[in-house]
């Protein structure tokens, strides 16, 4: 399959909708081939700049959607052609919908004990027809061999992985060869939203596109990133001017 692909502050995105990724599913599974979604952000792209192991993942994952108002701008200003987000949480639920109608089986690997298995409970509710294959929460202390053996002993069809950035990103980078999934996701705070431990942002704020606003100023720890939004879109324009002028 191919996509047209941009470049934001060197860092590839793929021109992509919804629909792209959910006809691409089938795709892989009939052909037996991973597929890898990876959410591009602002605060992404800056960290790739300095991590090798998450510049490595985003080159090599399949489809890299623009989960983040800040690229849909960046690419308007520089005349390119990403029209939508593509928000990751609603990415996940286009998977969970398909593994429903498809009765594929998950792996949720990541957060706190109390909310990976508060929200396996919630997506099998949620999601009758989906096999919950098992879960195992981002704080154990087990080996990263064991790790992807039990995942693998569960024959997964599908694996989200919910480390946070960067350590989500580089666990896959490293270990995805060993692991026998065919669709992989990293989703951030998703399995928070899943297990009721977070609200997503009101609608007001999604349809507005300032969901990133909410959750940065609904959770503390999220605060540095507005003070990234100033620094991404300078390096990003000064990043083009620079590539345009070549």
């Amino acid at each position: 399959m191919t996509k047209k692909v941009e470049y934001i502050l060197d860092t590839p995105v793929d021109q992509l909708k919804m629909s792209d990724i959910e006809r691409d599913m089938s795709w892989y599974f009939d052909h037996h081939q991973k597929m890898v979604l990876a959410s591009i952000n602002p605060q992404i792209i800056l960290m790739s700049e300095k991590n090798r192991c998450v510049k490595s993942f985003i080159e090599h994952a399949t489809h890299r959607f623009a989960d983040g108002i800040g690229v849909v701008k960046m690419s308007k200003w520089t005349k390119g052609s990403i029209k939508e987000r593509v928000a990751g949480i609603d990415v996940m639920a286009s998977v969970l919908e398909f593994c429903a109608a498809n009765k594929k089986s998950i792996f949720l690997y990541g957060a706190k004990p109390s909310v990976v298995v508060q929200a396996a409970r919630n997506i099998q509710l949620d999601y009758p027809g989906v096999i919950v294959a098992g879960w195992l929460d981002g704080y154990q202390k087990k080996s990263s061999g064991e790790v992807i053996d039990m995942i693998n002993k569960t024959h997964s069809d599908v694996l989200f992985v919910a480390l946070g950035s960067p350590k989500q990103e580089e666990w896959l980078q490293r270990y995805m060869p060993q692991l026998n999934a065919t669709v992989f996701q990293t989703v951030g705070g998703s399995f928070d939203v899943y297990s009721g431990t977070v609200k997503r942002a009101p609608e007001v704020f999604i349809k507005t596109n300032l969901e990133w606003l909410y959750r940065s100023v609904s959770n503390p720890k999220r605060l540095n990133r507005i003070f990234q939004v100033p620094l991404f879109v300078t390096k990003g324009l000064v990043w083009h001017l620079k590539q345009s002028k070549q």
